[in-house]
């Protein structure tokens, strides 16, 4: 890694946005719009930073030095409206005396006499001190120790109170931080109930459950996690049973018992297949950024008219492909013989965008992956009839990536998509956010292929922290058409790639 050609990247990417800021009007959006001058520099200050060759503090010093020296050399009196990356006032007197302070503090020997903090690259953990995180999912730790994973679609219907509905056991999971249900939720309220508010799922009698194992030791159920009535949850148990626990009678009110059996009855899934890629932490980055186009560009064009569609992405990072290529490669985290840029760039053809920047010629091949979500979005025909709200019981523990343990533990859909279930254990990321759209929090990438032949994408739509274990809802793109018998499953990270064949117990609402 070249920290120093980073550096030297970004501060001559600065002096030539300088002079094309100075060519424009002082309010022009070519200068402060989210894809002008000051925000190419944002853009690929933050790509260095997250690929861990440019630690933050340099890329703030050199962001405030453009704009201290932009608003020198225009003399700009009115406020204007940015956000300086040191501070948050105007420009203006107030403002250049608080950036000459700012640059005083930062030359001061008592004020930097420590070393610069490190920021983290993309899937790493070094900056996991800084983390803003309420509730930190226990950096250090490393605990991937295999558990236990059961799949289990098995539905108990309840009734107490005037509320009814049923609770679906999607899996059982046992690891360092105890043992727990997957489960999706299923309220059956009348309507006047409904309007009353006592579709509420805190109004589900959990202290009227109960959970006997084969040993007849009885069990507490607590809900750790509960969305809406259209999502998924998880419920502990307490104590947490023994690991060799056969199986469990979940009894809920008037007295429906439904006997869970842990015992294995076959394989669960295909042996993982693992196959080493060994991607730079630019060609990762750029898949990332390549697979965030696919989940969320195609959508945000169709839902504006046709009229007002617009060859440009919903937010700059499509916009400064080309100059994220070049800092890359002058950090020498990516090959100029990397096929990956030639593959963003075929990728951007076919999403009609043609203002990336990129100087390489589009690839004649994509992934099989990209090319079926691309064909989905070439369709152009009426979406078909949604599946039915069901649930499918699953469970796989996949081998371990770039440091994170992933177990599968749910398929659900709902009139508003379908979504993946995971748990994530292991050298878990920061999870605070991070530029470009990018959730540095789940660094890999997951792909279901279903039975009918159509690979659907994911991404992260909720995230949940329990002892230093990361339970992850995943959104599909596109959400499923039709319940599949089986699905294969397609994880990636930096250093390898696992594949495996995953069957389905289907249960519908």
């Amino acid at each position: 890694m070249n920290r120093e050609g980073a550096e030297t990247y970004l501060r001559l990417l600065a002096e030539a946005s300088m002079r094309e800021a100075l060519a424009y009007a002082p309010d022009s959006p070519q200068t402060w719009g989210p894809g002008g001058s000051r925000g190419r520099i944002s853009v690929v200050g933050q790509v260095l930073v997250m690929v861990g060759a440019l630690d933050t503090e340099a890329f703030e010093d050199i962001v405030t030095d453009f704009d201290f020296a932009l608003n020198v050399r225009i003399r700009r009196e009115p406020a204007a409206k940015r956000t300086f990356i040191a501070g948050s006032a105007p420009p203006g007197k107030a403002t250049f005396q608080a950036v000459a302070a700012a640059r005083w503090a930062a030359q001061s020997p008592t004020v930097r006499s420590g070393p610069r903090r490190k920021a983290g690259r993309l899937g790493s953990t070094a900056g996991s001190a800084e983390r803003a995180d309420p509730e930190p999912p226990g950096p250090g730790n490393g605990d991937a120790r295999a558990g236990r994973f059961v799949p289990v679609g098995l539905t108990v219907p309840f009734h107490h109170a005037g509320i009814g509905g049923e609770l679906h056991l999607m899996s059982y999971a046992h690891t360092g931080s105890g043992a727990r249900f997957v489960v999706a939720w299923g309220m059956r309220t009348p309507p006047l109930q409904r309007m009353m508010g006592m579709q509420r799922l805190d109004l589900i009698p959990f202290e009227q459950f109960t959970v006997t194992d084969d040993r007849g030791t009885r069990y507490q159920l607590d809900c750790l996690h509960a969305g809406d009535p259209e999502w998924t949850g998880e419920l502990s148990l307490r104590p947490a049973p023994p690991q060799d626990v056969r199986w469990l009678d979940v009894t809920a009110p008037p007295s429906f018992a439904v006997r869970v059996d842990l015992r294995p009855a076959g394989p669960a899934c295909d042996e993982p297949q693992v196959t080493d890629v060994g991607h730079s932490p630019g060609e990762r980055l750029l898949i990332v950024l390549a697979e965030r186009l696919l989940t969320t560009t195609p959508e945000w064009q169709q839902r504006r008219p046709p009229a007002e569609r617009m060859r440009r992405m919903p937010y700059p990072t499509a916009t400064n492909l080309g100059d994220i290529v070049a800092a890359l490669e002058a950090a020498d985290v990516l090959s100029p013989l990397s096929p990956v840029p030639a593959r963003l760039a075929a990728l951007c053809a076919w999403l009609d965008f043609d203002g990336h920047g990129l100087a390489v010629p589009a690839s004649p091949e994509l992934p099989e992956h990209w090319l079926s979500l691309l064909a989905h979005y070439q369709r152009r025909k009426p979406d078909p009839p949604p599946v039915h709200e069901s649930y499918a019981g699953l469970a796989a523990d996949l081998p371990e990536l770039d440091g994170i343990r992933l177990a599968l533990l749910g398929l659900h859909h709902t009139g508003e998509g379908s979504s993946l279930d995971v748990l994530a254990r292991g050298l878990i990321p920061e999870s605070r956010p991070g530029p470009l759209g990018i959730d540095r929090g789940f660094p890999l990438s997951i792909w279901l292929l279903d039975s009918g032949g159509r690979w659907h994408a994911t991404r992260p739509a909720d995230r949940r922290w329990t002892d230093g274990e990361c339970m992850a809802r995943l959104q599909l793109v596109p959400p499923l058409t039709r319940p599949t018998d089986w699905v294969e499953v397609l994880a990636s990270g930096q250093s390898a790639e696992v594949r495996t064949r995953l069957p389905l117990r289907w249960g519908f609402r």
